[in-house]
């Protein structure tokens, strides 16, 4: 799942199909904003866990009636550790003490980087499971990631790709500074030193995916949120409700 400022991005991301001056221009800007700001870019750690899911609870779980709610809190934090229980590499941007934005990458044969974090996954599932509210998000949680991973069967990326960018968000508070579009030029970099040549993501239309296709990245899937079967409570309606497309993009770093 990915999330940033459209227009910031658009400013400072680095396009392939672009002429070498506008690339130039918009790299000096990018520089420029982070000497203004005096982002920090850095490694992800374990400490950084519990501000990158505040920063996915308000990015994905702001939704009436369960804002602020201990449930939307697990939600995120369960979401986050999903994506560390195979991350092999992150890195955060700091802006003023605080993280701005976070890039998370799975590059199969690298090491996970939090061997821990499948038992912190498992606490927080019993967390969720020990009521009928809990349980309930749980279960969308766990089909929202079923229908991904049925997606990437019937696209083949494992075969199309070598590594996924499995989270990429930029905190609001950040707009103007140049974060979302370094954060995406470095993980390309770090891809490309790797030796990867095509990677792939999974957004949706909650997100500011037409930054994608700026990038010139392919949309290789799609999935209305119609063709989602609904996960049954008491009501027959979703505890998290989405009618969002889901898209799968395929990039080359």
């Amino acid at each position: 799942m990915q999330d940033a400022d459209a227009q910031e991005m658009m400013m400072t991301g680095t396009n392939d199909a672009t002429g070498a001056e506008h690339t130039t221009r918009d790299a000096a800007s990018t520089a420029a904003a982070e000497e203004r700001s005096q982002v920090e870019y850095r490694d992800v750690a374990w400490s950084d866990v519990d501000e990158i899911t505040k920063l996915f609870e308000d990015m994905w779980f702001h939704i009436e009636p369960h804002v602020g709610t201990p449930i939307a809190a697990l939600s995120a934090r369960r979401s986050v550790l999903r994506y560390l229980c195979e991350s092999t590499d992150g890195e955060v941007a700091v802006l003023d003490g605080h993280i701005a934005g976070v890039v998370l990458l799975r590059v199969p044969q690298r090491p996970v980087l939090f061997k821990d974090a499948g038992t912190k996954l498992n606490i927080v599932d019993a967390r969720l499971s020990a009521d009928e509210e809990g349980s309930r998000a749980l279960s969308d949680l766990m089909h929202w990631h079923g229908i991904e991973v049925c997606m990437d069967k019937d696209a083949d990326v494992q075969e199309r790709s070598g590594a996924e960018l499995q989270l990429f968000v930029v905190s609001s508070r950040s707009r103007g500074h140049g974060v979302g579009g370094t954060l995406f030029r470095r993980m390309k970099q770090r891809l490309s030193a790797y030796g990867v040549e095509r990677y792939y993501l999974h957004t949706d239309t909650s997100c500011n995916y037409s930054f994608y296709d700026h990038q010139g990245l392919e949309r290789i899937a799609e999935r209305p949120s119609s063709e989602d079967a609904v996960v049954a409570g008491d009501d027959d309606k979703p505890f998290w409700p989405s009618d969002d497309t889901r898209y799968i993009y395929l990039g080359a770093a």
